[in-house]
């Protein structure tokens, strides 16, 4: 199982988010459908779910360092590539946006990521 850091940007409630988010730590662990930006939506074939362990919070409690790797074995574990941007999906609505750090610490950019 291919296990990344990245970035996690939640949404507030106010912007259509999570009334607050989820704690990340412990178990059950915080799972929900993944979509790369790329990627078509709603997904054409399958949707698969990305789980999230948080790390730490930086600048705000909305913005995490955190682990990520998918739920199932047969997942397309290649997809967690550095500098790939995804969105967090709770059914319909977005919940969270962020990016993969590329091995080095850094996002598309450039910029620290950690």
């Amino acid at each position: 199982m291919t296990t990344k850091k990245a970035i996690i940007e939640w949404i507030p409630m106010a912007e259509g988010g999570r009334q607050q988010p989820p704690l990340g730590v412990g178990q059950p662990a915080y799972a929900t459908v993944v979509r790369f930006n790329e990627d078509p939506w709603p997904p054409a074939d399958a949707a698969w779910s990305l789980v999230i362990e948080k790390q730490e919070s930086q600048s705000t409690e909305h913005r995490w360092t955190a682990l990520v790797h998918f739920l199932a074995p047969e997942a397309p574990h290649d997809t967690l590539r550095g500098g790939r941007g995804f969105e967090l999906y709770e059914g319909s609505r977005r919940v969270a946006s962020g990016e993969i750090c590329r091995d080095d610490g850094r996002g598309r950019g450039g910029e620290a990521n950690i």
